[in-house]
Formats: structure tokens, C-alpha cells, sequence
């Protein structure tokens, strides 16, 4: 029971898995405003939004995998600080998902067909949960891993916000039904057609952010990839 109380106390929530209160290396996602970000995004040009996010999409989807590299930041009215961490993501598709951070304290979160474990190495605890599809076809993951058409969820338009990249994409997805996020803003490489980086706006006015980097496309990723090795004395909760 102990065990169960310590895992309620951090706030686990799907889809959301990175919300207030929850272990500090979920809370992780930000943007860090600075005067040399406070400049004009290269949309000089004219563009269809729409294309864009179907373009993005028809990418993600067609890849048979992707790993990256990740900085996420999360902005709340309930921390005076921002929480930041970073890592890798990998992706194997259709049903392969690996988030690994390397800060502020190693975790692993892992998706695996209908099944889910977050491990914390550090403190020898590992949970498991139903990976259900609304888990899956949230918004940062479902996006990221092409598992939802962009067109099909959300109204699209333009939307310019400050950055430090140049031949970007900026496009606004508003969803057209209600959910835990107001809208949410991609900056997308005129080139690759990858995500540079996603900002999701809750109504509370908390914020999340990520930035991608370092894209590799379409290489193998063994099964030992998704698998967890755990200690014979890791303390393991199930179920929600």
C-alpha cells in the first residue's frame, strides 16, 4: 500500500504524463525566453499552412523509424522556476516508443505495443501500465510517432512566434474537440519537414516545451532497444 500512495503522490496521468506534481524528470518541458530569441521567424514567403502540417505528418508517418536527441522544458503558475531535462528519443513503428533522459536524474519511459513502463533506475522503481490509444495518440506522442493526422485533429493556420532559426515553418493546431491543451505551436524545418520544435498550451496557462535535434531516420533499432533491464530488488507498482 505504501508503494501504491508513493506512486499516487506524483500526479500520474495519461495522456499527459508530464504534469505538475509528478517526478521531476516528467515535469520537464520549457522554453527558455531570452532577448537573443526575441527576434522574427524566416516566414517571409508566403505558405499553406495546411500543406505544411499534412507534409509534416505524411513524414513522420512514412519513416519506419526516428531517434533524436531532446531538451524539454515545462512552464507552470505553480513553480517559480522552469523544470528542464534532456535526452534521446526512439521510435519504432508502428507500436515502439523509448524516451530516455539523461537529466535531471535517469528515467526511461518505455511503450511497447498495449504496455508501458516508466523505470526509475535511481530509486529501483518501475511502473507498469496499459499503454491504451489514448495514450498513444496524445498529442507529443501520437505527433511525433505520425500515429495522427494532423488535418483530421486540429484547425491549422500560420502562426509566427520567436525564434532563433532560420527557414523554419510556424504553423497553430487548435483542436476541434476539447482536451488538455488549448492549442498547441510546431516550428518545422522548410527542407526536412521534421519537427524543430513544439509548444503546448494548457488552459491553466502551464506550458510545454521540446526541442528535437539531431534526426536519424529510417535505421534499425533492436528489440533489446525496447526492453528494460531491472534489478532483482526493483520495487515494481502496476496498473494505475
Amino acid at each position: 500500500m505504501a508503494a501504491k500512495s508513493k506512486a499516487a503522490s506524483h500526479g500520474l496521468s495519461f495522456p499527459g504524463f508530464l504534469k505538475p506534481g509528478w517526478k521531476a524528470g516528467w515535469l520537464i518541458f520549457l522554453f527558455l525566453f531570452s532577448p537573443l530569441l526575441r527576434q522574427s521567424p524566416a516566414l517571409a514567403q508566403d505558405f499553406n499552412p495546411k500543406e505544411v502540417a499534412l507534409k509534416l505528418w505524411e513524414k513522420l508517418s512514412s519513416v519506419t523509424s526516428l531517434q533524436a536527441n531532446f531538451v524539454q522544458y515545462y512552464y507552470s503558475n505553480q513553480v517559480e522556476e522552469p523544470i528542464s531535462g534532456r535526452g534521446k528519443v526512439f521510435i519504432r513503428r508502428p507500436d515502439r516508443m523509448r524516451w530516455e533522459y539523461s537529466s535531471p536524474e535517469k528515467q526511461i519511459f518505455l511503450i511497447k505495443g498495449e504496455l508501458l513502463w516508466l523505470y526509475f533506475p535511481d530509486e529501483k522503481q518501475l511502473i507498469k501500465k496499459e499503454a491504451d490509444y489514448e495514450l498513444q495518440a496524445g498529442e507529443i506522442l501520437g505527433l511525433l510517432a505520425g500515429n495522427v493526422n494532423l488535418l483530421d485533429r486540429y484547425e491549422v493556420s500560420a502562426s509566427s512566434f520567436p525564434t532563433n532559426q532560420k527557414n523554419v515553418y510556424q504553423i497553430r493546431l487548435t483542436p476541434k474537440e476539447p482536451g488538455q491543451y488549448s492549442y498547441l505551436l510546431l516550428e518545422i524545418d522548410q527542407k526536412s519537414y521534421l519537427l524543430s520544435k513544439a509548444i503546448l498550451f494548457e488552459a491553466t496557462g502551464s506550458k510545454l516545451e521540446y526541442h528535437f535535434s539531431q534526426f536519424k531516420l529510417n535505421q534499425k533499432l533492436s528489440d533489446e532497444l525496447f526492453e528494460v533491464k531491472i534489478p532483482a530488488d526493483c520495487e515494481i507498482i502496476e496498473g494505475d
